[in-house]
């Protein structure tokens, strides 16, 4: 559902992606990009999109928008799209970023990835925050996203792992990492920063 109106309950539940209430939010783990307005946090993740002029991005699980806005922001021209299957955090994300919808730089969608109407090859970057960790098969849904990436396109993943510790963290850079490959990405990098009480991880991996 192509985010031009806010829509009410009524219409979440009957046009809805997957049949499922409004109120049955996603229970991804909530992402450190939503709870933290430290600046540094949105700094450091907009860093690793290296954004530029008339790219196509695509967000992932965009919450209540915070990194869309600053997204859009650095992008200035272009286009920037995003996909969330929670009606609250998208009429949050709608309120912040109106501004962005209007001049036609940002279309917000309601759904699951599967929907969306791009076709492949159309984005030059698609990235996400935490969203993966939800996922019951990320593979299928790495492979899904590598589709709609351009030849050279990148996938950005930024998340944190569980817990701190150095086995944790490192498990979770190469489960993400034999994710990435299995999905057909080549020159694969994983950044770590340190945002206590956090360590996040980035997952940079580019399309043949």
């Amino acid at each position: 559902m192509i985010a031009s109106f806010l829509p009410t309950q009524d219409e979440f539940r009957q046009t809805g992606p997957t049949g499922r209430s409004a109120d049955n939010l996603r229970t991804r783990m909530p992402g450190w990009l939503t709870r933290s307005r430290s600046r540094k946090h949105i700094d450091w993740a907009v860093s690793q999109l290296n954004v530029q002029p008339y790219q196509h991005l695509l967000e992932v699980g965009y919450g209540s928008g915070q990194l869309l806005e600053e997204v859009a922001r650095a992008l200035k021209i272009g286009f920037l799209a995003g996909i969330e299957p929670a009606l609250p955090l998208y009429q949050q994300a709608y309120r912040r970023n109106k501004r962005f919808i209007r001049q036609q730089l940002l279309q917000l969608h309601i759904g699951e990835l599967y929907e969306l109407p791009y076709p492949p090859h159309y984005f030059h970057t698609i990235y996400g925050s935490d969203i993966h960790l939800s996922w019951k098969d990320p593979q299928t849904e790495f492979i899904r996203l590598a589709a709609l990436l351009k030849s050279r396109g990148k996938l950005v993943m930024l998340f944190r792992p569980p817990s701190r510790k150095n086995g944790n963290v490192r498990e979770a850079a190469e489960k993400i990492r034999e994710d990435y490959m299995e999905a057909g990405l080549t020159d694969i990098h994983i950044g770590y920063r340190d945002l206590y009480p956090v360590t996040c991880i980035s997952a940079t991996g580019f399309k043949a």
